[in-house]
């Protein structure tokens, strides 16, 4: 065999190199699309069963609309009614809410983990408060404060709190104390300590807390504005249920399913993006 003849192999076989080594990655690749994918399956099957028993009216169309039905009643709302600014109402009061309760939580648990002595000065109050429902509250909160926004966003920020303060004081004492000493050999101040090693360590407990305060802060605004308010979607489920207006009902209940689910993605998304250099075991 002559020279030219081996160099001219040499690319061959780099290039089936690389081919072996680019192969597992598109598996994977076409191994997670599939098992997403596959999330898909349960919904669209119960929305082929709604309409099956729509159509075939097993049950009475103002106990249970057609899917089609709904989705006219929510151009509907939104062209003709006040949808949208009921919506919008709703979810700036979310995101205030969850925003006071989120950071609140967050320096709490911080301060409860780094030091003993913070978390058994504010540990029995806190306890004490946890105990007793957000909607509990309400009454109390509008007497103090008024039937307006300002209600609402406490009660919401309430809610997020304690999930928020518990799982970041549990991440920071999940830390292990191995992390602790080798940060002190190299001399890492308090604040170095809490940047490269706390939390980091603790990020995954805390993000697990922003999710469910999340959940929580879109389920108080709809019960808050239930009980209190003439906008928002609470609002107009209680006016939908009272009314009988079905179509409407199922209009909002759909509209606060999607945005809430929506909600969970984008901070998934972001734990994702912040713990990208986490390798877990995914199942």
């Amino acid at each position: 065999m002559t020279t030219s003849t081996l160099i001219m192999d040499k690319p061959k076989i780099a290039g089936k190199k690389e081919a072996i080594k680019v192969a597992p990655e598109a598996k994977i690749k076409k191994k997670k699309v599939k098992r997403n994918l596959s999330g898909f399956i349960l919904p669209l099957l119960l929305l082929l069963l709604w309409e099956i028993i729509a159509a075939n009216h097993w049950v009475k169309p103002y106990f249970l609309p057609a899917p089609l039905t709904v989705v006219h009643t929510f151009y509907r709302m939104v062209l003709f009614q006040n949808f949208w600014t009921d919506f919008q109402t709703s979810i700036l009061t979310v995101i205030q809410g969850f925003i006071a309760g989120a950071v609140l939580g967050l320096l709490f648990g911080i301060g409860s983990g780094l030091s003993k002595k913070f978390e058994v000065f504010f540990g029995g109050t806190l306890n004490g408060i946890r105990q007793v429902p957000p909607m509990a509250w309400l009454p109390l909160i509008i007497l103090w404060i008024g039937v307006g926004n300002t209600a609402k966003v406490v009660i919401i920020a309430k809610a997020v709190f304690f999930p928020v303060f518990l799982n970041t004081l549990q991440g920071i004492r999940s830390v292990p104390k191995e992390y602790i000493e080798v940060a002190k050999v190299f001399e890492y101040t308090r604040l170095q300590l809490l940047r490269f090693v706390v939390l980091p360590s603790a990020l995954p407990s805390i993000f697990v807390g922003l999710r469910y305060g999340a959940g929580l802060s879109w389920a108080m605004i709809v019960a808050a504005e239930m009980v209190s308010g003439l906008q928002g979607l609470g609002f107009l489920l209680l006016r939908a249920q009272e009314l009988l207006i079905t179509d409407e009902l199922f209009v909002v209940m759909v509209v606060i399913g999607v945005v809430g689910f929506g909600i969970d993605l984008v901070i998934r998304s972001i734990e994702k993006r912040v713990l990208r250099w986490k390798k877990a075991y995914e199942g």
